[in-house]
């Protein structure tokens, strides 16, 4: 989830660690958009990164999808819930994501779909609150390396157009390296998870032998 994200989110989703930098001119806790104005009529930005990860695509799935783990990987993510889940799968279907730094706190709430289709599976994000953004869309496709066995392809499309014209105009800046954040902390996530399962299973096995 971009980080919702970052989501997305992610969900990556909406972090913006150097938020510090923009003038500001409210009291108390902060939010993004206190300085800039409104607009319309900035244009939707669109961002896609593309990753190998040594991991199986369900490995990195469970980790992707589980928005309720957030807030133990993900960087300046203070909070992370799921409000529903698929009585099916029991992957989130509503969450959200509560991201601050410093003296900025917001909160973004999401909808949520996660889809398996053969080999391949997918986890849309897209916001239903809108204090920061006029759109926050984030997807995550990951499916088998074409090349390398084990290991898993990901992408990540992120779309978003902020309401505030000073964001509009400087997100460019920040987006790629926001986003390549958020990616690496997943990678992280899944290799320490892979790595305590191996713990686990190795432990288990001198237990046997004793």
């Amino acid at each position: 989830m971009t980080l919702c994200l970052w989501s997305r989110a992610k969900v990556v989703l909406g972090i913006i660690p150097r938020a510090h930098s923009l003038p500001t001119f409210s009291s108390g806790t902060r939010q993004f958009f206190a300085w800039g104005g409104l607009s319309d009529e900035a244009k939707e930005q669109k961002f896609v990164l593309l990753r190998s990860i040594n991991s199986t695509p369900e490995k990195v799935y469970n980790v992707v999808s589980e928005v309720s783990e957030y807030q133990n990987f993900i960087p300046y993510c203070m909070e992370s819930f799921v409000n529903r889940r698929d009585p099916i799968n029991d992957k989130p279907i509503e969450a959200g994501l509560r991201v601050g730094f410093r003296q900025y706190d917001e909160k973004f709430l999401c909808e949520v779909e996660c889809v398996k289709q053969d080999s391949q599976y997918k986890v849309v994000t897209n916001s239903i609150s809108h204090n920061l953004f006029h759109l926050l869309y984030g997807e995550w496709t990951i499916k088998p390396h074409p090349r390398r066995r084990s290991s898993t392809q990901v992408e990540l499309l992120l779309r978003f157009k902020f309401k505030s014209k000073l964001y509009n105009s400087v997100s460019s800046m920040f987006a790629k390296s926001v986003t390549e954040l958020v990616m690496k902390a997943f990678e992280r996530r899944v290799f320490e998870l892979q790595r305590a399962s191996l713990m686990q299973d190795m432990d288990k096995r001198n237990t046997t032998k004793n």
